[in-house]
């Protein structure tokens, strides 16, 4: 407590609310917990909060930006231990089981990321899609194109590239989001989250090939 007291009296009482209402979320996996609970989890008054943040959401909406945060390192590392392999489907895959393993290891970060709670701010979107990763998996396909001989785009982004991209990020997005809800397995018992993304993914990759090397595979 008096810890805490000392990062308020320094001018990080915004951060230390965000991060303890991050732990309330991960602690009981649900948003039931209010403003008060997470100023009593930081050691101030409840008046205290409303310094930073006009209420419950516009505190959640913090949150939701530091579990973007965390995503985008998650994605960050995995491109950096992934270098000696740039261009390479492997790379690509990689990226969508680190997505996975995210989802899974920040269950109630994931739910909260995606959910729609109201109108965002055009500053907060533009931030929140920088922080999504979405740009590390389109260079990644970018290189894993140029590395199967396309030109690399010397300016603007490549559509092809994009459209390849948004294509995985559903895919990857959507066995997390039905594996997070226990449906992956509704139709095939034996369906397994990690199989059907890299099945999938290496499917999707090979017909991005020029048809004359994906005919000698």
């Amino acid at each position: 407590m008096k810890e805490k007291a000392r990062c308020y009296h320094h001018g990080n009482l915004r951060d230390a609310l965000i991060l303890a209402a991050a732990e309330l979320l991960e602690d009981s996996g649900s948003f039931a917990f209010s403003i008060t609970d997470a100023a009593r989890r930081a050691g101030v008054s409840n008046a205290a909060p409303y310094r930073h943040f006009r209420d419950k959401e516009d505190l959640l909406d913090n949150v939701r930006d530091l579990a973007f945060m965390g995503l985008h390192e998650r994605l960050e590392e995995t491109r950096g231990v992934n270098l000696d392999r740039a261009g390479t489907a492997e790379t690509v895959i990689a990226l969508g089981l680190t997505y996975l393993q995210y989802a899974r290891d920040k269950k109630a970060f994931f739910s909260l990321m995606w959910e729609d709670r109201g109108q965002m701010h055009p500053e907060r979107q533009n931030l929140r899609h920088k922080s999504t990763g979405f740009e590390i998996l389109l260079n990644a396909i970018e290189n894993h194109l140029v590395a199967l001989g396309e030109q690399r785009e010397l300016s603007g982004l490549n559509p092809r590239a994009v459209r390849i991209a948004t294509q995985l990020w559903a895919l990857a997005h959507g066995v997390a989001t039905l594996e997070q809800n226990q449906l992956l397995d509704l139709f095939d018992k034996a369906a397994q989250a990690e199989q059907i993304l890299i099945e999938s993914s290496r499917a999707l990759l090979a017909g991005t090939a020029p048809k004359d090397m994906s005919d000698h595979k």
